[in-house]
């Protein structure tokens, strides 16, 4: 499959950060984001990330992925930054979908 056919196949969208929490019972550092879909509703999501990180992408754009039963926030592991979110540049309509 070619890759521009392998990223048609995620259903990727942006979503808002309203909300973020700690994690009660992870193992490491790991926060709750609660997310705006759009027209898709809202979903809550773990990130592996401190929780003051976390806060800081409350009302922000995030880039994940929704399975059928979870949705995934999309992170780059950068071996000098750690964990980094993907966010959209610009400010678009959340749920937009990512092509």
């Amino acid at each position: 499959m070619e890759p521009a056919q392998a990223i048609q196949q995620l259903d990727l969208v942006v979503a808002r950060v309203t909300c973020a929490a700690g994690h009660a019972g992870a193992r490491g550092q790991s926060a709750v984001l609660t997310l705006d879909l759009g027209s898709r509703g809202t979903a809550e999501t773990p990130l592996p990330v401190a929780l003051d990180a976390a806060e800081a992408l409350v009302g922000g754009q995030v880039v994940c992925a929704i399975g059928s039963e979870d949705v995934v926030v999309l992170t780059v592991h950068s071996h000098s930054m750690g964990v980094v979110v993907v966010q959209p540049a610009q400010e678009v309509e959340d749920g937009s979908p990512v092509a």
